[in-house]
């Protein structure tokens, strides 16, 4: 079990819930698709990193802060001896490498080039280690982890590590030598503590309440066009089922995570979801999963 486990990032979720409910533009459609796929080689290489059997703490997608300047570590590996820092690239397809940067042979659409991400953030984490009293040694890597990518003219001393090569990676970080001590939980307790829950550098699209679409969505194939039959909502699209309950609750996470600043009441729910014409229904759900306080106009929950 990693120290730090992995969440969806907040903005990827955000983005998630804008799609649904807002026509977003083919640029934001585009940052939203490699957000995901980004996430999704994170979550490929954290099954790899998850089955490592020696003595190591891994630190999990870190967003920290050094001198004004942010920088993010995709997986952290503590060993006895040596920090490892890995930079996760899920691309597809063939691409020619450059010193500026990776070149799609099918496409020749250019992406920057990942060591420079990589330099930049083993600099101000060296900077950081300094900083807090430690000098661990430093290690760092991009993994290219989709197994559909291949990477033309790139020298074979740059620290890329290649889908074929991954299993042999495994196993030399299986075979680090040394535990752990706690020196070395102390360091992961710290990142952890330093670590942001947003980047101030995310592209979230502007949006107003009232433009966005109401009502609930059907979880398994995202449409709106549900209704209510008993204590179950029908999906006529897919004929996917739900409880009410649970698709309550679920829309209410959407609410939250778009608006954190706004009321959660009966009435804002009852709008939010549309389809539930019932207050007491709604009421009785808040009641019962969130804590509440009276106010003169009936109840605020949190």
């Amino acid at each position: 079990m990693a120290f730090k486990e992995r969440v969806e990032p907040i903005i990827l979720s955000k983005l998630r819930v804008l799609n649904k409910r807002l026509e977003l533009s083919d640029e934001e459609k585009r940052y939203l698709s490699n957000l995901d796929k980004g996430y999704q080689g994170e979550l490929q290489f954290d099954s790899l990193t998850g089955t490592l059997t020696n003595s190591c703490l891994i630190l999990n997608e870190l967003l920290l802060e050094i001198e004004k300047a942010t920088f993010q570590i995709d997986t952290l590996i503590i060993f006895a001896d040596t920090l490892y820092i890995f930079e996760i690239k899920n691309n597809h397809g063939d691409y020619l490498y450059k010193q500026d940067g990776l070149t799609s042979l099918i496409t020749g659409a250019s992406i920057k080039n990942p060591l420079d991400q990589l330099n930049r953030t083993k600099l101000l984490f060296k900077k950081l280690l300094n900083q807090l009293g430690y000098n661990f040694k430093l290690q760092g890597s991009v993994v290219f982890i989709n197994p559909e990518f291949t990477l033309y003219q790139a020298q074979p001393d740059l620290p890329f590590i290649f889908p074929t090569q991954i299993k042999r990676l495994h196993n030399h970080l299986n075979n680090q030598p040394g535990k752990v001590s706690t020196n070395h939980y102390k360091l992961a307790n710290k990142l952890v503590s330093l670590h942001q829950i947003e980047s101030p550098s995310n592209k979230l699209p502007n949006f107003h309440y009232d433009e966005l679409t109401k009502g609930i969505t059907c979880l398994g194939c995202e449409s709106f066009s549900v209704e209510t039959a008993g204590q179950q909502i029908f999906c006529k699209d897919c004929g996917h089922k739900e409880k009410v309950e649970l698709a309550v609750l679920r829309s209410i996470d959407e609410f939250r995570l778009l608006f954190p600043a706004r009321p959660i009441t009966t009435p804002s729910i009852k709008e939010w979801c549309n389809i539930i014409p019932d207050n007491k229904r709604i009421s009785r759900i808040l009641a019962k999963h969130y804590d509440y306080t009276e106010i003169k106009k009936g109840r605020t929950y949190s």
